[in-house]
């Protein structure tokens, strides 16, 4: 065969899309007719197109005849449409169940659309339909979405007692990818806020009632080699927010980032870094625009520890070994073609995580610092589930056992 660079793509083919359109594969592929042929690229290629979440597997191969190439992607296609059941416990608390069901759609039409409804009852109330197309043009790369929210919750703040936020919320988002890996996006929403005591003083309206308009900028850019599971590249995130545009008594801005990089070696072998942060300014904070560890995001040392504030800042170390690197359970017997080829891995994780939480009433340097360190085992499982069971020890001296169902980050 001749080097790399002396073979000229003459064709691609795509195989085993039963359902996904060609062009939502060819969008991923930096490879085109007429490139030079590299194995870098057909790796990155086969990383690109994974990340759609869309595939159990994807093989990127080539036939080579007199220095011209035809480049094959064979893809095994995922489980698409998902009916799944709802049930739950608000702070782990077992007389605090909620239950009901939920249907998506990861790939409408075959064109990567998302369609997703859910609703739950019991001690919380939920329901909700969410619509995106990573394309809505033929010409360009324009995405859009659209989101509405009905919902009555009690308060994640332990800063007061219990009460009901019942909600509304209506969102709609346009934005534009630039290239492989950089996207820039808008969303304007509606947003109603009610709560059951309005004494309580938990949102900006005396009345217990806030009705606001929101307008957001993201940015993303994204060079991760597996969204489920990172052993190598880059993540930036970056959004500014607005709450209010006089239309209410909400006046609030806010900035977030999320800034992760991580550095492959030894075959398989990652260590990662990640440092985010949330900020608000602006007029009063209601309980509700509140953030926390102890939720979505948990300082492993302090797992189950509940902190709230209106700003917080958080750092995380991880070194990520191989012990069952990331292979395939070759299935094809079975008749139910979805499940024929499933990933699986075992890796051994070291980690650090810090945080601090603070508001604008309380002096920063006189916040502490919430910190813990530890060990233990990530199970990477089929259809992009990941299983951790792992040992954290705070710097008080406290421990944590833990087992969470996804990456720590």
């Amino acid at each position: 065969m001749a080097p790399d660079s002396a073979i000229i793509i003459r064709d691609i083919q795509i195989r085993g899309n039963i359902m996904t359109k060609e062009h939502v594969i060819l969008r991923e592929m930096s490879l085109k007719i007429g490139d030079t042929l590299t194995q870098q690229a057909k790796d990155l290629d086969r990383n690109n197109i994974y990340n759609l979440l869309l595939f159990n597997k994807v093989d990127i191969s080539d036939s080579v005849y007199q220095n011209q190439a035809t480049i094959i992607v064979t893809v095994s296609e995922r489980w698409y449409f998902i009916p799944f059941p709802v049930l739950g416990m608000k702070y782990r608390d077992i007389s605090k169940l909620y239950y009901g069901a939920g249907i998506m759609h990861q790939n409408f039409g075959g064109r990567n659309e998302k369609l997703f409804g859910l609703f739950y009852f019991g001690y919380d109330q939920l329901f909700m339909v969410n619509y995106q197309n990573p394309k809505i043009t033929d010409n360009g790369d324009i995405f859009a979405g659209t989101s509405v929210t009905l919902q009555k919750l009690h308060n994640l703040s332990s800063n007061s007692e219990e009460y009901m936020n019942s909600n509304l919320f209506l969102r709609g988002t346009v934005g534009k990818r630039f290239g492989m890996y950089q996207t820039l996006s808008s969303t304007v929403g509606y947003e109603l806020w009610q709560v059951s005591d309005p004494q309580l003083n938990t949102t900006s309206s005396s009345s217990g009632r806030d009705a606001f308009l929101t307008m957001s900028l993201s940015y993303r850019f994204d060079t991760r080699n597996n969204y489920e599971y990172t052993t190598d590249g880059t993540l930036v995130f970056l959004s500014l927010a607005k709450n209010g545009f006089g239309e209410s008594e909400v006046n609030i801005a806010t900035a977030n980032y999320d800034v992760r990089k991580f550095f492959g070696f030894n075959g398989g072998s990652a260590f990662g870094l990640r440092t985010a942060g949330s900020f608000a300014w602006g007029g009063v904070i209601p309980s509700y625009r509140h953030v926390f560890f102890g939720y979505d995001e948990r300082i492993r040392g302090y797992f189950y520890k509940k902190i709230e504030a209106e700003d917080k800042i958080s750092a995380n170390f991880e070194l990520r070994l191989p012990i069952l690197l990331p292979r395939y359970l070759e299935i094809d017997w079975l008749g139910v073609p979805e499940f024929q080829k499933l990933r699986y891995g075992v890796y051994f994780g070291i980690f650090a995580d810090v945080g601090k939480a603070w508001s604008r009433s309380q002096v920063l340097s006189e916040q502490p610092w919430y910190s813990g360190y530890g060990a233990g085992l990530q199970f990477l499982l089929p259809y992009g589930f990941t299983i951790r069971t792992e040992v954290a020890l705070n710097n008080v001296g406290n421990t944590d056992y833990i087992i969470d169902f996804d990456t720590s980050f």
